[in-house]
C-alpha cells in the first residue's frame, strides 16, 4: 500500500512538471528566437505580467464612430484571427478576476521556467525609474524583459502572452505589446506582434 501511495504521488509530479514545461513552451521558444548565446546575461523582471493586459490588448480598443453611428474597433489583433467568440472563451479562462494591478504580485518567474539559464532577477519595484533619475549599480548593458503567462486561444492552435523589452541602460519597461504565435514543424513561433497602443 506505502509503494502504491508512493508511486502515485510520484506520478502527480511527474505530470506536474510536465505540465509547467508544455505550459511555457512559447515563452521559450520566443525567447530563443532572440538569438541569444549562452553567455548572454538578461534581465528578467520576477513578477509576471497580469493576464488581463494580454487580453485587453489582444481585442483593441472600441469606440464610438458618430458618422456611423455605431461603435468600432480599432487596434488589437485584426480580423480573421481576432474572433468575438473565441476571445470571449480566451477572457473567461484566463481572465484575473481579482488582481487589476498590471503585476501580479507574489506570482514570480524563476530560473526553472526558462531554458536560457543565464538570467539575472529583479523586483519590478526594485527596477529603477528612469523619471526620478535613479540608475543600475551594473557595468554591464542587460536586455530586460518581463512576461505574462502563455493564455491558449482557439483550441490551443494559437497561444499569446505579454512583453516588455528594454535594457538597462533605457530602463523604460511600461511600453508592452502582445506576442502571438503558432506551431510550426512542432515550435512556437511569432505570427505577430501588438502593442498597446499608448503613447508615452
Amino acid at each position: 500500500m506505502k509503494n502504491f501511495i508512493f508511486l502515485f504521488i510520484a506520478c502527480q509530479l511527474l505530470f506536474s512538471c510536465k505540465t509547467v514545461s508544455f505550459q511555457l513552451t512559447p515563452i521559450n521558444d520566443y525567447v530563443s528566437s532572440l538569438n541569444l548565446k549562452d553567455s548572454d546575461t538578461i534581465m528578467v523582471i520576477e513578477e509576471k505580467i497580469n493576464n488581463n493586459v494580454t487580453i485587453d490588448i489582444f481585442k483593441g480598443q472600441i469606440y464610438f464612430e458618430p458618422f456611423t453611428s455605431k461603435y468600432e474597433r480599432y487596434e488589437g489583433v485584426e480580423k480573421p484571427l481576432f474572433n468575438e467568440k473565441y476571445w470571449e472563451k480566451m477572457k473567461c479562462k484566463y481572465e484575473n478576476k481579482y488582481i487589476e494591478d498590471r503585476w501580479v504580485k507574489g506570482d514570480y518567474w524563476t530560473i526553472n521556467d526558462f531554458n536560457h539559464k543565464n538570467i539575472v532577477f529583479i523586483k519590478q519595484e526594485k527596477f529603477p525609474d528612469p523619471g526620478k533619475y535613479e540608475v543600475f549599480d551594473f557595468k554591464e548593458n542587460y536586455k530586460v524583459f518581463s512576461f505574462s503567462k502563455p493564455i491558449y486561444y482557439k483550441h490551443h492552435k494559437y497561444v499569446a502572452f505579454s512583453v516588455t523589452s528594454t535594457t538597462t541602460d533605457n530602463k523604460y519597461i511600461d511600453d508592452i505589446f502582445i506576442v502571438v504565435m503558432v506551431k510550426i514543424n512542432g515550435k512556437w513561433s511569432v505570427l505577430e506582434k501588438v502593442s498597446d497602443g499608448v503613447y508615452r
